[in-house]
């Protein structure tokens, strides 16, 4: 037991020294490099408000880290960390290996809203319309899937659930398609299509501090759930034999994962395949105890997008390549190997 704690240990500590690592890398790398040890130096001396290292950089240097880069890098951490946690939520969930945290079809609503602002002219109130546009839609899917799907919360039945979400998501993405059929100039179609497969190109300082706040709420609640949703593995009849309120706890995890879905989707379009590997990459690793597992896949997740979105902003300079490509290219054969090795477990122990 005391080698098991130590491992685990350990294996947070690295995970925080690489998430550390990644976000300095993310910071230096960029359209133009700034070399680590600047960022470094920067940062302290910002940090603790005080001169620490000499200012040995230009005046416009201090502009791009601090206004654009740094504000960008913590958003691919929050966003990371959000979809691996929602994963490990919907698998949870849904008992479901290949579960992520759209299938609910949140990601399909929040695509419709934001097209619909961009197609039918609102994207003139800039990012915030289109965000506004993006939320709406992704709150409105996840409401009607869990309305439907659950019968107002009465009866949560995992297969309803799902097919629910597949029908409210084609229907969903049929409005999408509808939308970008109809636009008016080719600008509005590249909007709509970069939006939908997920960018980080607009994050600000003033626009991470809600999808934090979404995101420690809700890891802080799962990890005070992580011992219900070791039992919940174990099927629903069991867990109610044990005496837990089953419907009452998939409630809270659906509307709590749906609220942080439609705010991240909101903020950066749909990102792929980060709520589907990471769960599985920290099972390996750390087991399939939710406390473990949901921390783990914390660090893990936003390691995997400050990395990705690192790369989509270095491949082609000054282009950004939607970060949603990235994922999939990285994160497919990856997935497949992980299969192919069959060395991941889903619901014991590892």
């Amino acid at each position: 037991m005391l080698k098991k704690k130590s491992s685990y240990l350990f294996i947070l500590i690295t995970l925080s020294c690489l998430l550390i690592f990644s976000i300095i890398l993310g910071i230096s790398f960029g359209s133009s490099y700034i070399p680590v040890e600047t960022v470094y130096h920067f940062l302290i001396n910002k940090i603790f408000n005080s001169e620490i290292f000499a200012v040995d950089w230009k005046k416009n240097i201090e502009s791009i880290i601090w206004e654009i880069r740094v504000p960008r890098v913590l958003l691919s951490a929050i966003s990371g960390s959000g979809l691996a946690i929602c994963g490990v939520l919907m698998q949870c969930i849904t008992k479901n290996p290949i579960a992520d945290p759209y299938i609910l079809g949140i990601s399909s609503g929040a695509s419709s809203g934001a097209v619909a602002v961009i197609i039918l002219g609102g994207s003139s109130m800039g990012f915030l319309g289109i965000t506004s546009g993006a939320f709406t839609g992704a709150l409105l899917c996840g409401i009607l899937v869990f309305i439907i799907g659950t019968q107002y919360g009465k009866n949560i039945s995992t297969v309803r659930l799902i097919l629910t979400g597949l029908a409210v998501s084609t229907i969903f993405s049929s409005i999408t398609n509808i939308l970008v059929y109809s636009a008016k100039n080719s600008n509005q179609v590249r909007s709509a299509v970069f939006w939908s497969m997920g960018s980080l190109g607009r994050a600000r300082w003033g626009e991470i501090s809600i999808p934090f706040i979404a995101l420690m709420s809700i890891l802080l609640i799962s990890i005070l759930l992580a011992k219900s949703l070791d039992i919940l593995l174990l099927g629903d009849n069991t867990a109610k034999m044990m005496g837990m309120e089953v419907g009452k706890i998939k409630t809270i995890i659906i509307l709590s994962s749906t609220l942080l879905i439609s705010i991240l989707v909101a903020m950066t379009g749909s990102i792929g395949f980060i709520g589907l590997i990471v769960p599985h990459i920290c099972r390996y690793f750390c087991g399939s105890s939710h406390k473990r597992l949901l921390l783990c896949s914390f660090l893990t997740g936003g390691i995997f997008l400050i990395i990705c979105d690192t790369i989509a902003r270095t491949m082609f300079p000054p282009r950004d390549i939607p970060i949603g490509i990235i994922t999939s290219i990285i994160g497919g054969p990856f997935f497949l190997f992980m299969i192919g090795k069959n060395r991941y477990s889903f619901g014991g122990e590892k």
